[in-house]
């Protein structure tokens, strides 16, 4: 800090404290009512069932995990005198790229940058959690935790954080080991044998039927080493030689049944993420010791070094980073070192300079995508009460990008996700200059201009087939002079530049998650095409993962130099499908009719016919199942004739399908088909409906499901039944029913619920199949 002049001053609120807190409340209200978006909840209340909206800003004011003013706003402004432009290098949501290749770019530079950004999302990947912030477990308990969550809490703040969260085992462990019998070596082998016992509890675990009594004997049985303790609704499993409780079972409120304590985590937190024949990556760190207990941190797969401040190194004035919406508050921790700073609660005065951090999102994505747009709006204009002249300059470091600028996503339906409060204050204030986002991975490597602001999104796809996006930004008091976009090699690309031949194969299969035939079309891909193929790479993989093409079809594609959907016509598919054969075939005829459905909106054809021919006797058939069936529905469509048989009436279900054994039983998707063979001994000849409308059906839907099908053909029904039990009641809610009359099969409500579900699309689908006649065909192949 020395050599630069730098000067750290705290941020103090003071007096301005309940004006702030004044303003917060405007500014919750404001954005409430400006709100666009809200959640759909089921309700069910005295035997109803609705759907209610919730405004996503009440939804988020409830959840949100910066409820104070202090951990809200900044704390400290460091001051760094600079003169002239200022080069940043950018990057963001850098999630599966190799970190060493960054490093090695960031360390070739000819001309350094001033400063490197990152706008989150995976800080994990980049530097360990820090040791000094973690707190010892404390205990009173007779026998307390062997294994359990850590707990970390920020320097100087009464914040404390713990390690609870992230699916990942992100945060680690402390472990208690007698002081009488540890060991070298000793930690690990003690969590590999306590995996494999949890392992074996949760396997009687699932196969038991009984009582909590019955279950606790069998435990005694199985395992006489350990301590069985019994109470109303839970089971603590203890170990007396180390004086320490294994694990939890608990009585579950609403179903009666046995489940593991996942909220325990500890041993259950292992079992479920690590693997049972052998000891999880992870590392056993000892930190403490007291009269009874030695401690060791215990944490998978972190690294080993702070890339951080490695990057840091290497400009002039380090690194600033945020966390994104998917990494929980406590990962801010991983910002830290030499020259690293987090910009939520660290801002940086550079010169005329200021950059402040905009952490997380208000998409309500994520644990951290819960911020108010209200509470946005109110950092931005404390920072813009902190410029000290009209020449001075803001920079914004956003995970977010602001609505309507380079924040389309695609992941959840296409839809802007940015931040209105951050939109709204760049329409707002002339002295922001730059925004450097990330979070919305389609847009990423793209910059725009927003009046006079500079948007740049750096984000890359967390996909190992696509290249990562970096930044070059070089700025001065009059504007953005330069943006320079560059890209750094794909994980599937480095793969074949770094590894030996002889490991292509293999890293393939681990590294881009692909079988050992696909691995091997991308080699002789590479063989082929060398070089040229990863810069095409991005397109291909779109025609994989958005269209459902294999990679077999996707290479034979490319073999006519295709890369992109509005390539492929009538004439290159009739030659690829003559190519193709088995699952390939059957996934190349349903991309094609999705890119159809796609690029011809307003459109209804088919684009070969469905073998229903007017001579048919058709049975609709559809089966509500959990397990097995439990209610089984037939339309009979030339005589309108509905019957419905209970999973207790299958004999009688038998009885009225031995008078219908000619006819063609057609169904939507699922376990339909099997579950008349083998339940209802029916070996009649039938249709898949659904695979025939994925295969051939052209349309203005976004998907085949029953419901768009049906509207696109018959229209949308608007009374209340219609809604009730078709439009509202979806798959999960169907098995939700199903197992409630397993175990209540006198529920008359529940009953009638299930079978008007089951009418309607019984109904529904036997309105599609009177429309097909009346549908022209593109092609009589």
């Amino acid at each position: 800090m020395r050599d630069i002049g730098m000067k750290c001053q705290p941020i103090k609120l003071g007096n301005k404290l309940d004006k702030i807190l004044k303003r917060r409340k405007e500014l919750f209200k404001y954005y409430r009512d400006k709100s666009d978006r809200y959640l759909s909840y089921l309700v069910l209340e005295d035997g109803s069932r609705r759907v209610e909206q919730k405004n996503l800003e009440d939804e988020k004011r409830i959840f949100n995990n910066v409820s104070t003013i202090e951990s809200l706003l900044p704390r400290l402004l460091i001051n760094i005198p600079h003169k002239g432009s200022l080069k940043i290098l950018a990057f963001s949501d850098y999630r599966v790229h190799d970190i060493d290749v960054l490093l090695e770019f960031v360390q070739s530079l000819k001309e350094k940058p001033d400063l490197i950004v990152y706008a989150g999302d995976d800080v994990e990947r980049f530097a360990p959690m820090p040791m000094d912030a973690l707190e010892l477990p404390n205990s009173s308990e007779k026998y307390p935790m062997e294994l359990e969550p850590a707990t970390f809490s920020l320097p100087d703040s009464s914040l404390r954080l713990p390690g609870l969260y992230g699916l990942r085992g992100l945060y680690g462990f402390i472990l208690r080991v007698p002081k009488s019998i540890d060991h070298k070596d000793y930690a690990k082998s003690r969590i590999l044998s306590m995996i494999k016992i949890t392992y074996r509890i949760y396997e009687i675990l699932k196969n038991h039927e009984g009582e909590i009594t019955s279950f606790k004997e069998r435990l005694i049985k199985e395992f006489p080493y350990l301590k069985v303790i019994e109470s109303k609704d839970k089971i603590k499993v203890v170990d007396e030689t180390t004086g320490t409780k294994i694990l939890e079972i608990r009585k579950s409120s609403i179903s009666g049944e046995l489940l593991p304590d996942w909220e325990s985590l500890g041993y259950w937190y292992l079992l479920k993420y690590g693997k049972v024949d052998e000891v999880p990556n992870l590392d056993c760190i000892k930190i403490a010791e007291n009269k009874g207990y030695i401690y060791y941190y215990v944490v998978m797969d972190q690294p080993k070094r702070n890339f951080f401040e490695e990057l840091a190194c290497n400009a002039r004035y380090g690194l600033v980073a945020v966390i994104g919406n998917d990494d929980e508050a406590i990962a801010r921790l991983r910002i830290r070192g030499e020259k690293v700073y987090n910009l939520h609660d660290t801002w940086l005065r550079i010169g005329s300079f200021l950059l402040i951090g905009l952490e997380g999102s208000t998409s309500g994505l994520g644990p951290s995508g819960i911020y108010l747009e209200g509470d946005v709006k109110l950092i931005l204009e404390l920072a813009q009460g902190m410029l000290r002249t009209q020449q001075d300059r803001l920079i914004i470091i956003s995970h977010t990008p602001p609505r309507g600028v380079l924040d389309r996503a695609m992941r959840f339906g296409d839809e802007a996700i940015g931040s209105m409060a951050l939109r709204d204050f760049l329409e707002e204030c002339d002295n922001v200059t730059l925004v450097i986002c990330g979070h919305v991975h389609r847009c990423g490597g793209k910059y725009e201009k927003l009046d006079n602001v500079t948007v740049a999104n750096v984000s890359s796809h967390d996909s190992p087939f696509d290249r990562a996006n970096l930044a070059w930004i070089v700025l001065d008091e009059t504007g953005v002079l330069e943006v320079k976009m560059m890209t750094l090699p794909s994980p599937v690309e480095r793969i074949f530049m770094k590894e030996s031949e002889g490991n292509w194969l293999r890293a393939l299969q681990n590294k881009a998650q692909l079988s050992i035939n696909e691995a091997k079309l991308f080699i002789d891909a590479f063989r082929k095409y060398n070089k040229r193929i990863f810069d095409d790479l991005p397109e291909l993989a779109s025609l994989k993962f958005r269209y459902g093409f294999s990679w077999g079809n996707v290479f034979k594609l490319y073999s006519y130099d295709i890369k992109s959907p509005d390539q492929i016509n009538e004439s290159i598919f009739k030659e690829i499908l003559n190519q193709s054969h088995g699952l390939d075939k059957m996934h190349l005829k349903r991309a094609y009719a999705k890119i159809r459905r796609e690029l011809e909106k307003g459109k209804i054809y088919l684009i070969n016919p469905i073998p229903i021919s007017a001579d048919d006797n058709i049975i609709v058939f559809d089966t509500e199942y959990s397990e097995a069936g439990v209610l089984y529905g037939f339309l009979d469509l030339s005589s309108g004739d509905l019957k419905q048989f209970w999973f207790n009436e299958k004999k009688r279900a038998m009885e009225y399908l031995k008078t219908k054994k000619d006819s063609l039983f057609v169904h939507w998707g699922g376990n339909d088909k099997k579950l008349l063979r083998e339940e209802l001994n029916c070996n009649a000849d039938t249709l898949n409906l659904l695979y025939h409308f994925q295969i051939s059906f052209v349309a203005p839907i976004s998907s085949t499901s029953l419901r768009d099908v049906h509207d696109a053909l018959c229209g949308h029904k608007e009374d209340e039944w219609w809604k009730f039990s078709f439009y509202e009641m979806d798959g999960l809610y169907k098995f939700e029913l199903c197992n409630h009359i397993l175990r209540n099969p006198d529920d008359e409500k529940t009953r009638k619920e299930l079978a008007d579900a089951n009418k309607a699309d019984l109904i529904a689908l036997g309105s599609i199949i009177k429309k097909l006649q009346k549908l022209p065909v593109l092609s009589s192949d």
